[in-house]
Parts: structure tokens; C-alpha cells; sequence
């Protein structure tokens, strides 16, 4: 798939999660590793609104230090570029990130305290999560929950310990309190399917508090 295709795709989705709700005005950010150049990733410019985002909107990023490649005049890169960055350079084999804000995510509360940055919540074994390629009968899976600090390098920081202290969590999400998940997948179409099944699991979860 070529870039156009892959910024056209990820385009489209994003106007499906504004029409879903998960992506209120200008909120969340969607990227896609560059094919042609496996080290950058486009991901979608700041302040641009979702439900109208076009393939011009996105910006390159250098997966190496999180640095800007190429923009249109005008253009920043999201103020989560840090987390992406962080996503594709401790999972070489990842080609796309997608990070909404539904309304459960943002239910839930887990307690994580800002000094210890984030936690391991277990997550209910529910049929759903075959679709993360997981086929263990009742698995015991935990999902890290990030604390949400305000300044966001702070947050892709923490992200990078715990991949580097605890490894690649088993599910391909993670979730960031009073913020929204961040999912990823070896294309578009896999994180989407991956972004599909952490909805419905999230929703589970908030009705079951």
C-alpha cells in the first residue's frame, strides 16, 4: 500500500470515529508508518478536526527522536507525536497507531498516582479478546493503565519504562486515565480491528464497575 492509499485510509477512519464519537473535534491523533521509509511516520497535524480531516493534514515524524520531517506550511505535528514515536520505535514490526477518546475509556478510573506512573489492571476474559489473537481459554490478561500527566513526553516517557522494565504488554493497547486507549497493529486495518475490540472491552468494564 502506498502512502496516499495508507493517508486516504487512515482519513477515512478518522471521519467513521467522529461520526462513532470517539473523536470529538479536534481530539485523538492517528498515524501510519511511511512504507517508502520504515524509520518516519505521518501522523495527523494539531488542531485539525476530525470529522474533517483530509489526506494534506498529516505531518512526517523521524521514528528515531520524534523530530519533524516534512509538514505542509502551517502544519505541527499532534502534541501526542511523542507517544507514537515511542510506539513505533520499541515495536519495529508495528505499522499503525490510532488513539481516541470514548466515552468508557474516560469512565473508568483505576487510581494510578502520579508518582509511580502507571499500573497493570487486569482486564475481564471475555470472548472479545481473540480478536488481539489471543486464544487461551479464560486468559488472565492486564492492560497498563498510564497516569495522565499534562505535559504529554512526560506520559510517552513512562510508556518507554514500562516497555523497557515490563516488555511489550500482551494486548496491543495501552490506556492513558481520563484521556482514551492507544492501539496499534501491523497495518491500518489490523489497529483498527484491534481499536474496534478495546471499545467493546472498555465498555464491558465500565458496566461492570
Amino acid at each position: 500500500m502506498d502512502l496516499m492509499t495508507s493517508l486516504q485510509e487512515i482519513t477515512k477512519l478518522s471521519h467513521l470515529y467522529y461520526e462513532r464519537q470517539w473523536m470529538y473535534a479536534t481530539a485523538g491523533n492517528l498515524s501510519v508508518r511511511d512504507r517508502s521509509s520504515w524509520e518516519q511516520f505521518w501522523i495527523t497535524a494539531s488542531g485539525k478536526h476530525k470529522g474533517e480531516l483530509k489526506e494534506t493534514d498529516f505531518v512526517s515524524v523521524s521514528v528515531a527522536d520524534g523530530t519533524l520531517v516534512s509538514a505542509n506550511e502551517g502544519l505541527k505535528p499532534s502534541a501526542e507525536t511523542s507517544i507514537h514515536q515511542v510506539l513505533y520505535s520499541q515495536m519495529p514490526d508495528v505499522g499503525s497507531c490510532l488513539h481516541v477518546h470514548t466515552l468508557d475509556s474516560n469512565l473508568l478510573e483505576f487510581g494510578v498516582e502520579k508518582t509511580e506512573g502507571y499500573r497493570d489492571i487486569p482486564i475481564p476474559p471475555i470472548e472479545m479478546i481473540k480478536a488481539f489473537g489471543i486464544w487461551d481459554e479464560k486468559p488472565s490478561l492486564t492492560m497498563p493503565v498510564f497516569y495522565n500527566h499534562t505535559h504529554v513526553p512526560t506520559i510517552a516517557n513512562e510508556i518507554k519504562r514500562y516497555f523497557v522494565t515490563e516488555g511489550i504488554p500482551k494486548v496491543p493497547f495501552l490506556l492513558i486515565e481520563g484521556h482514551g486507549p492507544t492501539v496499534w497493529g501491523k497495518s491500518i486495518a489490523e489497529a483498527n480491528k484491534h481499536l474496534e475490540a478495546v471499545h467493546f472491552l472498555l465498555q464491558v468494564m465500565a458496566r461492570r464497575v
